[in-house]
């Protein structure tokens, strides 16, 4: 398997040596460019002078031969160049070196140019055997307006190749340097990055194994993308962990409740087909069996509604109505519990406050919270449901004066099967009914929160679209 950092080398030093290939292609063609367009520039000048000087002086008969090949041979030095005169008929009459021969094709050509009164400019591959590349500047030798001689100065573009070799060398050094600093600097920053991902790698694996207390360290003075992610998977590791927790926790209770019931029905049909109970106080216990057969049917009935919920396999039946008949319903429902723990309810909901939302699942948030309330208040206590619009929004709120939740507890009560005294039994349920409130305002696309003091009592507010 090839690792970040291997992927990330190569893809860097594929671009640098791509980048500085194109670069010092364009780079080797400007700079030949410049010093041809440079060296073209000082030949043509130096072209123009003798021209003008010593060729005219010598066509003209003021300059010996002799004297004129000791001056151009000493120029030939100077200049790095080879200097020939042509006449008419492109025959050399004067050259400075030699072994520079230009065949007559080119010559001629130059010969035309240059007897047009033009400067020629022209690059040329001279030898016998190895031929090499010359720059060539043909210049016309004009008395009274009539060009009589052309010059000629040729010279190797050999040391403009040296130079543009040098400059190579000079650019491929600097790429490879370039590529030992990405080297370098990838190798840290992969590190960086490769390092909490094999973290994360190993805690995955610990955690698929069941073990939920790997936490991985986020970097100090770190807020990118990898902190983010590690941050992401502690809180899903947490999670994870009290879903597991809570998960074990519910397979307990509801084994514990279901055991406990069916124990009883088990012994009470036993009882009354051995005959052990007596006829007379057999519809009791039937009874009995009844009472604990609801109770079964109820947790079943709760944990098949939350499934349901929280899959999406409920549509919403949106419809308008008064959220003060809702309350008054549920209400009347608990009026029994209400009178035998002496509790207060103060109602103070607009009567013709009109929301719209599923009636039958709202009635239901209703009937939870209030079925909370109740369980969890003193004997004696108060329960005040209350209703404000603000923003467009109803909000309603039902509270109470009971026992309260732990403020580390308050995150926890919308999880499923969580409940904060583990010591309920499943008369008091299973800690379903929240979980089940919460899907239902999600799936309203509200929301529900909840301030609770311990000891104080607890208030539990959620919205509604007004109509």
């Amino acid at each position: 398997m090839k690792s970040i950092y291997f992927k990330f080398v190569v893809t860097y030093t594929i671009i640098i040596a791509v980048g500085f290939l194109i670069f010092g292609t364009v780079l080797n063609n400007l700079t030949e460019n410049y010093f041809v367009s440079q060296k073209q520039t000082q030949l043509v000048g130096e072209a123009e002078k003798i021209a003008t000087g010593l060729a005219l002086w010598y066509i003209t008969g003021f300059l010996e031969q002799d004297r004129l090949r000791f001056e151009i041979r000493f120029l030939r030095d100077y200049l790095n160049a080879s200097i020939l005169l042509i006449n008419k008929n492109a025959n050399v009459i004067l050259n400075s070196d030699e072994q520079v021969y230009i065949d007559d094709l080119n010559l001629r050509k130059i010969r035309d140019k240059v007897f047009e009164g033009e400067i020629a400019v022209k690059k040329l591959l001279i030898g016998d055997m190895i031929k090499r590349e010359y720059l060539v500047i043909g210049y016309p030798v004009v008395i009274n307006n009539h060009v009589v001689s052309g010059l000629l100065l040729i010279t190797s573009t050999d040391e403009i190749r040296q130079t543009l070799k040098m400059y190579n060398r000079i650019i491929w050094l600097i790429t490879l340097f370039e590529v030992l600093v990405v080297l370098i600097i990838t190798y840290a920053l992969t590190q960086r990055i490769i390092t909490p991902i094999k973290k994360l790698a190993q805690a995955s694996r610990k955690i698929a194994e069941g073990d939920f207390s790997q936490k991985i360290p986020i970097p100090n003075n770190s807020d990118d993308e990898i902190s983010e992610l590690i941050s992401s998977f502690n809180y899903m590791t947490e999670k994870l962990e009290n879903l597991e927790m809570m998960r074990k926790s519910f397979i307990s209770n509801v084994s514990h409740e279901l055991r406990s019931p069916l124990t009883s029905i088990r012994g009470f049909v036993e009882g009354i087909l051995d005959k052990t109970i007596p006829d007379d106080k057999r519809d009791f216990y039937l009874t009995l069996v009844k009472e604990e057969v609801i109770k079964l049917n109820n947790l079943i009935n709760q944990l098949l509604e939350l499934s349901r919920l929280e899959w999406g396999k409920i549509n919403l039946n949106l419809s308008e109505f008064k959220i003060y008949s809702v309350i008054a319903e549920e209400l009347i429902k608990f009026e029994k519990r209400i009178e035998e723990k002496e509790i207060d309810v103060t109602l103070q909901v607009d009567e013709e406050l009109v929301v719209k939302a599923d009636r039958d699942l709202i009635s239901r948030v209703v009937h939870n919270l209030l079925d909370n309330a109740i369980k969890y208040n003193k004997v004696g206590g108060k329960i005040y449901i209350y209703s404000e619009v603000v923003n467009g929004k109803a909000y309603i709120t039902i509270q109470d004066t009971g026992v309260g939740i732990p403020e580390k507890l308050q995150k926890l009560i919308w999880e499923r099967f969580y409940k904060v005294d583990e010591s309920r039994s499943l008369e008091n349920g299973v800690g379903l009914g929240l979980s089940i409130v919460k899907e239902i305002i999600k799936l309203h696309k509200q929301n529900i929160w909840v301030e609770s003091e311990e000891g104080v009592g607890s208030k539990f507010t959620f919205t509604l679209d007004l109509k």
